[in-house]
């Protein structure tokens, strides 16, 4: 918890009364009590941090009569008027400790002190200023800090709610239209590819966030998702349009979408600090089936794209040519295959990894 703010507190002394000068301006809701031991100050002010809250208590000398004293409020200070109990009788210092306080000062303007006592109100004076400027430092540091905070929750928040709408709409479109109702894919596909689209340029983010701090988890796993997910879709998808009615399609997108509509949900809530267990145990759940079924449709749209990418030669680099490299797509997409039943065992066995130390495995106890 940060320490009270205190405001400069300026006081000498005449025969009959102590005077106090609050450097405060643009003073509001005071709230002052006076006694005969004691003065306690609390407003809301402009002083060396700013506007602010500034308190403070003094426990008094001697004792002063609180009916024959006053205080006034202006623009730019507050000022007290304190009538001692006993008229006539030197204050020695203004509170009833002697430790004395960086923030509360002699008033030069109404009262002459030797030159060791000036130079010691100086010394204060510069280290009561140090003081405040390291104070109010920090609370910039620590606004700053909690600015860039809520700066990226808010990113976070946001863009997760945003995949989570587009793949909502995907699912939905996809499950009613194709699924239920029987439209022909080459239509469903018009609807559906370009949110898809733009769903998955957008996941780039999640590459580039942990690469930049902004969330805490690898980038590697994205990276590898992020790729094989827009090679299928932007390279062999969408680079042939003989592709475009097949209904393996439907289903392809349909596991991406139900996928991900547990996942963002889950960063969603991961990025304000909030926990839903049915989310959390669907995300470290639901993978179980539809990993498999993703791997077994990428596959299958693979498979469907060869016959298409043999005929039309498209990518095709052939020899002899300036760079004297030869490419056949061909090839490349049943090396693609053989790429995906190879690696789908290992992404399987990380996301168990994920499960287990997420949920755990009961102990047994001896």
């Amino acid at each position: 918890m940060a320490a009270p703010l205190h405001p400069v507190v300026f006081w000498a002394q005449k025969a009959e009364t102590v005077t106090l000068r609050v450097d405060l301006k643009d003073v509001k809701d005071p709230e002052i009590n006076l006694t005969k031991e004691s003065l306690t100050f609390k407003v809301i002010g402009v002083g060396a941090a700013g506007l602010n809250s500034y308190q403070f208590t003094l426990n008094f000398y001697k004792s002063v009569d609180p009916e024959g004293s006053a205080f006034r409020i202006t623009d730019r200070e507050v000022n007290f008027v304190l009538m001692k109990d006993g008229p006539g009788e030197e204050w020695t210092r203004l509170t009833l400790s002697e430790e004395k306080q960086p923030w509360l000062k002699i008033d030069f303007d109404k009262l002459t002190v030797d030159d060791d006592s000036e130079d010691e109100e100086l010394r204060r004076k510069a280290e009561f200023e140090e003081e405040q400027l390291k104070q109010i430092q920090k609370q910039l540091t620590e606004s700053e800090a909690e600015a860039y905070t809520d700066l990226k929750k808010m990113y976070l928040c946001v863009y997760n709610f945003l995949q989570f709408i587009g793949y909502s709409y995907i699912f939905i479109y996809l499950t009613v239209n194709f699924v239920i109702k029987g439209q022909g894919m080459r239509q469903a596909y018009s609807k559906i590819i370009l949110p898809l689209s733009v769903c998955q340029v957008f996941a780039v983010l999640e590459v580039i966030n942990p690469l930049l701090g902004i969330v805490k988890t690898g980038a590697m796993a994205p990276l590898i998702q992020f790729t094989g997910r827009n090679m299928v879709l932007f390279v062999v998808i969408r680079g042939e349009d003989r592709m475009v009615g097949e209904p393996v399609l439907c289903y392809l997108f349909l596991i991406w979408s139900s996928i991900e509509l547990v996942r963002y949900p889950f960063y969603m809530l991961c990025s304000i600090g909030q926990e839903s267990m049915v989310i959390s145990w669907l995300r470290y759940t639901i993978w179980i089936p539809l990993y498999p079924a993703g791997f077994l449709f990428e596959i299958l749209s693979l498979w469907t794209a060869i016959p298409f990418y043999e005929a039309s030669k498209k990518y095709n680099l052939e020899l002899p040519n300036a760079w004297n490299v030869s490419f056949d797509m061909t090839t490349f997409l049943y090396i693609w295959i053989v790429g995906i039943l190879s690696a789908s065992p290992m992404m399987m066995s990380h996301m168990w990894r994920q499960r287990q130390k997420r949920f755990g495995g009961k102990k047994k106890v001896h």
